[in-house]
């Protein structure tokens, strides 16, 4: 009987050790907040671009056209910036055990279009006119950049960072125990 009882009261000295030991959830927010204070952006995501620049040059005054084609590769990468995420933008419910993350909206965090992945294709111009010159090659490239800036909305590569980042959040908190999150884009 005392061998028994021994034993029951090492087997709850154990369990109390266990439950004792284990690190409360709010302890596992703050560690994982305070793991992705050093960060200032989280990139979720990044695409590859190749888009075809065009300009054509025809001047009432002078004689003859000329034209230029250009075949670009841009790399882009997207996602939220962190610099200012704090314990303020994590609200914990301990009631249902949930979590609700305020990011700031997923923006473009770097656009490169690297001079060895610019090639003319075809370039013509009249008897009367000269070439395009490296400054005037260079506005259109910018003009085509301008454009591919514009148009990041309906590549919908600003919807896969949130879509990318949220889910970042989810396991990260799962992780720890946390069985509900919701990321909030503000």
């Amino acid at each position: 009987m005392l061998k028994h009882l021994l034993r029951g009261s090492v087997f709850i000295v154990m369990i109390a050790a266990a439950v004792g030991c284990r690190p409360s959830i709010e302890k596992g927010i703050s560690t994982k907040i305070a793991s992705l204070s050093g960060t200032t952006e989280l990139g979720t995501v990044e695409y590859t671009v190749k888009k075809i620049v065009r300009a054509s040059d025809n001047q009432i005054w002078t004689v003859g056209d000329r034209k230029i084609l250009f075949s670009t590769t841009s790399y882009l990468k997207a996602g939220v910036k962190l610099d200012n995420f704090s314990e303020d933008n994590v609200s914990f419910n301990k009631k249902d055990n949930s979590v609700i993350v305020t990011l700031p909206k997923a923006c473009l965090l770097s656009f490169n279009m690297p001079p060895e992945q610019i090639r003319t294709e075809y370039e013509s111009y009249g008897v009367f006119r000269s070439r395009f010159s490296e400054a005037e090659q260079n506005i259109i490239l910018q003009m085509g950049e301008e454009r591919i800036r514009k148009d990041i909305d309906n590549l919908g590569i600003l919807k896969e960072a949130e879509k990318n980042a949220s889910e970042f959040f989810v396991a990260m908190f799962n992780q720890i125990g946390i069985e509900k999150v919701n990321v909030i884009f503000e």
